[in-house]
């Protein structure tokens, strides 16, 4: 045992020259390791010696520097180095079509908008992107996050995955259209007129924004009066009319549950103010849960399973 200790350790045979996968350099990746203890052997080969040399660049390995490296991570272990004096480190790389990140983003951000009426044009086109092949295949994580969910120019980061750490993010820029059915008025209504549904057609306009800017969704009007005088052919906005409150917090309502052709109803008490058209939290008055509905009408709110929930 103690003459296996005194003539323990490895022999390193390095290459003149390496190709190597991922970000970082592992010593098996650029010699070749021999040994009579395999615990040993199999310690020398993991060992890491720092970066991998980006993409059109290279990493010269010297083989006296590499011999102290190996001493110094492992104290106490023999080392005979033979091969090559040096070792040129070359990355292999894969190239990602610009095409390949564009579809990423597209997809995120029809994730977030699914089931709305939108329109996504790329402003400036996606290069290819050249990276370090990994141990498995690159992925791609697109990141949209933006709950407002505005129209107008946006931002789409794609974060390129090399063996689960992120390498690059490629900045994706695209315009956003969002389209919707807006009450639209058939003739000019007056400051004050109460609006009713033979004033009205639905159409489909392009949404001009959020908040008092918004369009009014298409039947919100309908019972609202007028803040001023309203054009004929223009869609309203939220801003253009009063719309009354329906629902109060507390107030006792019905909610009908729909799942497909199947509806029930259930007793349930609001938990804010609304108008018609809001979701809102209810709670149904037997059980307790809570629940997001849509108002109706002063005394029913409905539920869409598979939509609202």
């Amino acid at each position: 045992m103690l003459l296996a200790l005194l003539f323990s350790g490895v022999t390193i045979k390095l290459l003149p020259e390496a190709h190597v996968r991922g970000t970082e350099i592992e010593l098996a990746t650029i010699a070749s390791i021999e040994g009579d203890d395999p615990a040993e052997v199999a310690r020398v080969k993991s060992l890491k010696l720092g970066y991998a040399p980006a993409p059109g660049y290279s990493r010269l390995i010297v083989g006296s520097r590499l011999s102290s490296d190996v001493t110094r991570l492992i104290p106490g272990i023999a080392v005979t180095l033979k091969g090559a004096d040096t070792c040129r480190v070359l990355p292999a790389t894969e190239r990602v079509q610009g095409a390949t990140i564009e579809a990423a983003a597209r997809a995120e951000v029809l994730r977030w908008f699914e089931g709305r009426d939108i329109e996504l044009e790329l402003i400036s086109l996606v290069p290819d992107v050249e990276l370090p092949s990994g141990d498995k295949p690159t992925e791609l994580r697109a990141v949209y996050s933006d709950a407002n969910q505005k129209a107008g120019p946006i931002n789409v980061p794609v974060r390129l995955m090399v063996n689960g750490g992120i390498y690059r993010t490629v900045w994706t820029n695209w315009r956003l259209s969002v389209w919707e059915l807006a009450s639209v008025p058939k003739r000019a209504i007056a400051n004050g007129e109460t609006i009713t549904l033979d004033m009205l057609e639905s159409r489909r306009v392009l949404s001009p924004g959020s908040g008092p800017e918004a369009a009014l969704a298409a039947g919100l009007a309908v019972g609202a009066t007028a803040k001023r005088e309203l054009q004929a052919g223009v869609p309203l906005r939220e801003m253009d009319v009063s719309r009354p409150v329906l629902v109060k917090r507390g107030d006792a309502l019905l909610v009908e549950v729909r799942r497909g052709n199947v509806h029930a109803r259930t007793a349930a008490t609001a938990e804010a103010d609304a108008r018609s058209g809001e979701r809102i939290r209810v709670t149904v008055i037997d059980s307790k849960r809570a629940l997001t509905a849509t108002v109706v009408s002063r005394d029913l709110a409905i539920i869409e399973l598979g939509r609202d929930q």
